[in-house]
Formats: C-alpha cells, structure tokens, sequence
C-alpha cells in the first residue's frame, strides 16, 4: 500500500497536479489538487480493493449529475494507479472554509445559525428527494465556496430504509444545537431541535415540517384602512305590543321622471306617407326592368370557340419523397463524463499519451447538451465497441465505462 504521507508535491494522479496530503482515515486520503489552469481542487482517494470501493465509487459516477445550490460540486470522477494499486478518485470544489473551524472561535449568531440551517435544509431535501442520504450532517461536512454555504457530497449513499432519512433529521437537530452552544436556543431552534432529535422515529418530525416553521410562509394581513372601516350593525326592530294599532307604512315617494306616462298614439300620417313612398318604388323598378335585362345581354362578350389540343399535355413530375434519415449513428466506447470541455479534452490529451491505440476524443451529443464524453473509438461496429470496451476496462479505465451508439 501507499504511504500517501511520502507522496511529494508535482506527482501526478489521474491527470491532476499534487500539491499537497489533507487528510488520511478509514474512509480514505483527501489531497489538495491543480489542474492545467492552477484551478486549486479537492480529490478524494480510495483503495479500489476496498471492502465498498465499488459502491463507492458508483455513487461518486452518480453525484456528478447533482445539481444544487448548497451541495459541494463534484468536478470528476476516475481511476488512477500508484506504485501497482488502483485507487478510485473523485474530485470536488475545494473549500474556502470549514464550518468547524469557525466554531472554534465561539458559537454562530442567530443569523448566522439561520443562514447555515436553510442552507443544510435544502441540500437534504433535494438528496432525499433523488433517494440518497448524507450520514454526516456535522460542521466538519459543511463548509463555505465563496459566500456560498454548502453540504459535502464525499460520503453520500443510497438508502431504501426509512431510518437513514431520520438519521439526517436527528443529526439536523443537533447541528441547530450546536451552532449556538453554549448558549441557549431562542424559538422556533429549540422546537425544531426538540421535535428532530426524539427518540422515537414514529414522532420524529420531518424536513418539511422543519421547513415549515423555519420558513414560515407569510399570511396576508388586511390592509390598515380596510380595518379603520367600522362595521354596520344592523338596528333591533322593536315589535309592536298586543294593544297598540300596527302604523300603516308610508306610500313610497316617486320621482317625477318615474311616474307612469300614458303611452302617446303614433301619428297615422306618418303611415300613410310610408306606404305610398313604397308603392312610388315599387311602380319604378317594373318600368327599368326589362331595359335591365337588355342591357346585360348586349353586354355579354360572344363565347370563346373551343380549343382543341393537339398534343397530350404532360404532367409535371411527381418528386419522390427523400429517404428517411439514417437510425442510429456510429458505435462508439464512452469513458468518462464532463460538465466542462476543458476537463474532458484534457483527460483525452492523458489518455492518448499513455494509449494511443485507443484514438479518444471529446465528443458532445446532442441529445446530451451540457455534456462532454470522452469517447474512445469512432464509427465503428457493435462488435468492434465491445472489443474495444473490454481492452479499455483491462487497461485501467473505469469499470463503467460503457458502449453507446448516438445519434448524430
């Protein structure tokens, strides 16, 4: 095995640049790395004989396609040897700061403490909501990018137990605890950390009801002058007693526009004018009638004499429908994947350096945008893929490295 302590700085591993060892445990080394561009960047190792290297390693190929604001960006992911060992890597977004380390200096504000909880929350629901859950929901996982506050993504797993999303909830709990330790909890903290750290899972609460009361949505209130209105009560109508007369009501008052008019007769010689200005146009259009009709038929220009053809007229060609596009395109070896052209053609650069029978390239599809493959190959046939597939696997690369054939 290697000791990653004598590792010096300007080695190489997986194309990266060392610059210098972090941190060795069980569940790994942790190394700080330079690309090309003196990107400074984190890369996680883990021995691929390891007793789940291989899980580790497909949640690292998985954790590339999350996408979310507070989670640590996973850059690459691969295989490299040392010495004759291969070792699994991935590479993430290097942190500017530890959240542990910020405590060492006395506990958060609240602001603070509530700026780093919405964080936390978020990064959680979105992982529980692609069924994957943390396991280490402590300040030595959350760290700060920039000004961005974000939850590490080294230690991500699957879970179909139930168990593992409330373990989140209770480690939840007591991060709200121990961000304001030692000082005490002002609510809605010390609820949220009392209903998320219960022994009793049944009861424990979940992170949308934490989310409920940390992020209350607010209640529309009435407006100020809608409230100053007073309100009508109606009046109590007195009932009259047994021995008092009932007063006749009063005749409701009619305005002089609304009284009734009696209805006015129509004058009769306005009629009459009518029908006798009908019968004047009536009496004039039987007189031009028939000069109407003599005129048309003056006016009509002889008909044409029939033409009769000599010659067939031909019909225009009838253009036959193009063929159909082609089904599939050629059959290639995909190796790696890339958010980032940069990173993939560098990776080509590598392996062409070291194996340049297998003739990779960058290639983007379209059905895949945002996405670079390191592709190995080109144009060739299934047979030929999987030829090319299981040298490529012999040879060190991924395991999961795959045969695909794209359109184009």
């Amino acid at each position: 095995m290697v000791d990653f302590q004598e590792l010096r700085e300007g080695v190489s591993l997986g194309g990266y640049t060392l610059e210098r060892s972090l941190q060795q445990d069980g569940a790994g080394s942790s190394f700080a790395v330079l690309t090309e561009t003196g990107e400074r960047l984190l890369m996680k190792l883990v021995p691929e004989r390891g007793a789940d290297a291989e899980q580790q390693f497909a949640i690292w190929q998985r954790s590339r396609l999350l996408r979310q604001t507070n989670l640590v960006d996973v850059r690459d992911v691969g295989r490299c040897e040392l010495e004759g060992n291969g070792y699994f890597y991935s590479v993430f977004e290097y942190p500017d700061e530890v959240l542990a380390a910020a405590l060492g200096h006395g506990p958060l504000s609240e602001a603070e403490t509530r700026e780093v909880l919405k964080a936390a929350l978020a990064a959680l629901r979105y992982l529980h909501g692609q069924g994957l859950v943390h396991g280490a929901v402590t300040p030595d996982h959350i760290v700060a990018v920039g000004e961005t506050v974000k939850l590490a993504t080294e230690g991500l797993r699957e879970s179909g137990d139930p168990e593992g999303y409330a373990k989140d909830v209770r480690q939840f709990g007591e991060l709200v605890r121990t961000l304001r330790a030692p000082e005490p909890l002002d609510e809605p903290l010390a609820t949220v950390a009392r209903h998320a750290t219960t022994a009793e899972v049944r009861e424990r609460w979940t992170l949308a009801e934490i989310a409920n009361v940390l992020e209350p949505r607010p209640v529309e209130s009435p407006k100020a002058d809608e409230l100053a209105k007073p309100i009508d009560s109606p009046r109590p109508v007195e009932a009259p007693k047994a021995d008092e007369p009932v007063p006749a009501l009063p005749a409701p008052r009619v305005r002089r526009d609304e009284t009734e008019q009696p209805p006015r007769a129509f004058p009769k010689w306005i009629i009459a004018g009518v029908g006798l200005l009908l019968l004047f146009i009536l009496f004039f259009n039987l007189q031009r009638k028939p000069e109407t009709a003599e005129v048309r038929s003056a006016a009509a220009p002889p008909p044409a004499p029939a033409v009769t053809p000599t010659e067939p007229v031909a019909a225009p060609p009838v253009k036959s429908p193009p063929p159909p596009p082609p089904t599939a395109g050629p059959w290639r070896v995909i190796a790696f994947t890339y958010h980032s052209h940069e990173l993939a053609a560098k990776k080509t650069k590598w392996i062409n350096e070291k194996w340049p029978d297998l003739h990779a390239a960058v290639f983007a599809p379209k059905t895949l945008q945002g996405f670079y493959l390191v592709a190995l190959g080109n144009g060739m046939s299934r047979e030929e893929a999987n030829r090319l597939q299981r040298k490529a696997r012999s040879l060190g690369l991924p395991r999961d490295t795959f045969v695909q054939n794209y359109r184009e």
